[in-house]
């Protein structure tokens, strides 16, 4: 079962580009946002079995597509976490070619524009006030994809019992609200790349129950499963030690996300993992649905030489790597997938990421771009 969540903690990263050379994906620059790109949800995993009214939802969205509203493949996915939890959302981004968007700015729609999202959650230093004005969006926070086509951002609700809405039958029911809909309690979120008709992204709608029971899960011997950056065949590599391994540019930053299973394989929230990188050991706590989510920074200087293919054995001479290993406070022992990363290349400088608003007065619509752009004197952020 869910508990309530404490604030995940990230160390602060400061993008830099990631020069592909036919192995981190595509190159783009950031601020251009490129058509027909598609949002793959990675973190919380949802699917027929954790969402509500899954069939229902999906035909709804459907009809949306069929609108024209949306680009074709767009998801709609609503479900349940407990009332003040955090949930980590993460994100796999891709090109209309299934190659990996890498450093490029992306948007979150917090509590999107006609959403009618009741709560107020907080994103960066983002709060929303929990009252739905369309066609604006309560909030909107941008942030740029890592060295695989990931991005991260953690929504904490703020809000606390006695809101929230009775804890609902099953997780593929219905929302238990009431006739006059005042204990409905929510927050819808979408990310946009280009915007609504040239993506193919997904929704992600949370609503906030109040539990009956405060659950009591055992975790001695938890396990951790390695959920992103998801690494297969085609771009990743096994040591002779048994350990996974993936090449990134030097310099890259990459998201790294587990799943945390109590003994008996039940998601585990709040479990406080510590992940070592090298010499260094960061922090973070599972959110709602038992995922713990860390962005860490490379800082060589230097890179190994430029590998043969992603799929190639390391070479150890000049070796630029680092060593990913998580732990969960408090247990005996820990089944985990282990990681390691090699840098490539030289590092590279990039002009400051760009990002581009719409802004509304009245009937006039203006698009505003820059490095922290905002709306001009009377306008409102669209």
């Amino acid at each position: 079962m869910l508990t309530r969540q404490k604030v995940i903690g990230v160390i602060a990263v400061v993008l830099t580009a990631i020069t592909s050379g036919g192995l981190a994906g595509s190159a783009f620059a950031a601020g251009n946002a490129p058509q027909d790109a598609h949002a793959v949800l990675l973190t919380p995993y949802l699917d027929a079995t954790n969402t509500s009214e899954a069939a229902a939802n999906q035909k709804m969205a459907d009809g949306w597509v069929a609108n024209g509203w949306f680009g074709t493949g767009v998801i709609y996915q609503r479900t349940f976490v407990p009332v003040g939890s955090t949930s980590n959302l993460t994100y796999h981004v891709t090109d209309k070619n299934g190659s990996p968007l890498v450093n490029q700015v992306v948007k979150l729609r917090v509590n999107k524009g006609y959403s009618t999202s009741s709560s107020i959650v907080q994103v960066d230093n983002l709060v929303t006030k929990g009252v739905d004005k369309p066609p604006l969006d309560q909030g909107d926070v941008f942030h740029a994809t890592d060295a695989f086509g990931n991005v991260t951002f953690a929504v904490k609700d703020l809000d606390a019992a006695p809101l929230g809405e009775p804890q609902p039958d099953s997780w593929t029911a219905a929302p238990n609200i009431s006739a006059d809909g005042l204990n409905d309690l929510h927050s819808q979120m979408l990310l946009e790349i280009a915007g609504e008709k040239p993506d193919h992204s997904v929704f992600t709608e949370f609503h906030y129950y109040i539990p009956k029971s405060q659950a009591v899960q055992s975790a001695k011997t938890p396990t951790l499963k390695l959920v992103a950056p998801v690494l297969d065949a085609t771009n990743s590599f096994t040591t002779s030690a048994g350990v996974k391994g993936a090449y990134v540019n030097v310099g890259s930053t990459v998201v790294v996300a587990y799943k945390v299973l109590d003994d008996s394989g039940v998601a585990l929230p709040n479990a406080t993992v510590q992940l070592k990188v090298g010499a260094t050991t960061l922090s973070a706590v599972s959110d709602a649905m038992g995922y713990a989510v860390f962005t860490i920074k490379d800082t060589h200087a230097k890179g190994e030489a430029k590998p043969a293919s992603l799929t190639a054995a390391p070479s150890s001479i000049g070796a630029a790597t680092v060593a990913l290993t998580p732990t969960v406070t408090g247990a005996n022992s820990v089944t985990s997938d282990s990681l390691e990363l090699h840098f490539f290349g030289t590092p590279v400088q990039v002009k400051a990421a760009t990002s581009t608003i719409s802004c509304v007065k009245g009937k006039t619509i203006v698009k505003i771009n820059g490095t922290n752009p905002t709306c001009p004197k009377g306008y409102i952020k669209k």
